[in-house]
């Protein structure tokens, strides 16, 4: 009695330590579309599957499945979309076949269907056991999704970055000592200008030098300070500009209206292509990089740079198209009102305006250049007979333009205080013209 109690345990301790267990990946297998990819699942420990039934199928499919082995052979019971596609393959050169336990699954010619999960099922006379294994599929419709996904957010992130920083002085109610200077603005040419623009900014017209005190030693300044050329010794590559050939007015400004002309070619040559026109403010150091030459340490110019265009000093600079290349260069500092304007004598038209806040006083900026056959020379303007009218307002605000001949030939027969309110309006016109 004893020995078959003992024989009946035995028997069930061996049935038991050799229960069948499938084993599969924990993590998703990743494949992309068109490729061939496994399916790992083996028996644990390994044994001969052979004379197993293998069935792997997808979901509640069980009847319908991806690939069904039984009696020795694949068998022509499967889900139509698997056809021709899937078959048992070792997942590994080592893992020995159904002969060493592997079961895994083949598929090829993969499409995004074929993402999801699929049930290694192995069963036994006496035992059997399943275990799902997740695939992924990748296309290239998920790669153009992120890209798109990861530019939009960045351009997200620039747009509201830029926003911030274009409005961070109304979030904070003040502005740091670099902030100070108001944002540049340029002002396209106004159509159909009048002609008078010119003779009405001479009346603000001033006379200077050039400082020769402070002339760079490769620059060449005449007797009466008024032309400037580089020096015959200069040797320029014309690499880049030669920022360091500098020099400015002898006179400074703090207040007030003040024009100036520059003359940018010769008789019978060519106009320049390289000069720096402007004004600095009084006591700035002038840089050999131009990274250092903004507005907000102290510089508003206009910089023609040959072939590579015209510029004004923002930052980053602001590349402009000006035809034709001005000959005659006028230039007008409204300090009052924060406006640096430039215009087209011979053309007499308005180019641009540099908006800012001036503090302290400003001298005017010049660079002749290097390279030219023609010099850069300032010249003497005429004043008209009668002096303008100070006004507040600044010369290119927005107001209404009045019939400019009706004008000139009422102010003819008012009394002096007309005119002179007259010629206040004809000024603040320039704007619109």
């Amino acid at each position: 009695m004893m020995s078959i109690i003992i024989t009946l345990l035995v028997n069930l301790f061996i049935e038991t330590s050799v229960s069948l267990t499938v084993v599969v990946p924990g993590d998703p297998i990743v494949a992309h579309v068109g490729s061939t990819v496994i399916l790992p699942c083996w028996i644990s420990p390994a044994e001969n599957a052979e004379a197993l039934e293998i069935r792997w199928y997808r979901q509640d499919q069980f009847n319908n499945p991806v690939l069904l082995y039984n009696h020795g052979k694949i068998q022509d019971v499967q889900e139509e979309s698997y056809r021709n596609r899937s078959s048992l393959k070792p997942w590994s050169d080592q893992s020995g076949g159904l002969k060493g336990g592997d079961v895994s699954l083949r598929l090829e010619k993969l499409t995004l269907q074929d993402e999801g999960s699929y049930h290694c099922y192995v069963s036994g006379d006496r035992e059997y056991d399943s275990r799902e294994v997740a695939l992924s599929i990748s296309g290239p419709w998920k790669a153009l999704f992120f890209s798109v996904l990861i530019v939009l957010i960045c351009l997200i992130l620039g747009l509201v970055g830029f926003i911030l920083y274009k409005y961070r002085f109304k979030l904070t109610g003040k502005k740091t000592d670099k902030e100070s200077c108001e944002e540049e603005t340029v002002a396209k040419p106004a159509v159909g200008e009048s002609a008078d623009i010119i003779e009405a900014l001479r009346k603000y017209a001033v006379h200077f030098t050039i400082d020769r005190q402070h002339v760079h030693p490769k620059q060449r300044v005449s007797q009466d300070g008024k032309s400037m050329k580089d020096a015959p010794k200069n040797k320029y590559t014309g690499e880049a500009f030669p920022y360091k050939l500098y020099a400015f007015g002898a006179q400074k400004y703090s207040s007030g209206r003040h024009y100036w002309e520059v003359e940018l070619t010769q008789e019978n040559t060519p106009p320049k292509n390289y000069w720096i026109i402007g004004v600095m403010k009084e006591g700035s150091v002038v840089s050999r990089d131009r990274s250092a030459l903004t507005p907000s340490r102290g510089f508003w110019f206009l910089c023609s740079d040959g072939p590579r265009g015209f510029y004004i000093n923002t930052d980053p600079p602001v590349k402009l198209s000006l035809t034709p290349r001005p000959e005659r260069l006028g230039v007008l500092l409204d300090y009052k009102n924060g406006q640096l304007s430039f215009y087209n004598v011979t053309e007499r038209k308005h180019l641009l305006t540099i908006s800012c806040r001036f503090s302290g006083s400003v001298v005017p900026l010049f660079n002749p250049g290097a390279g030219d056959q023609s010099e850069l020379r300032i010249l003497d303007c005429t004043k008209p007979e009668e002096p303008a009218l100070e006004s507040s307002q600044p010369l290119l605000s927005p107001v209404s333009t009045p019939d400019e001949s009706s004008t000139v030939q009422h102010a003819k027969h008012k009394q002096k205080t007309k005119k002179q309110k007259n010629k206040s309006v004809i000024l603040s016109t320039l704007d619109e013209t």
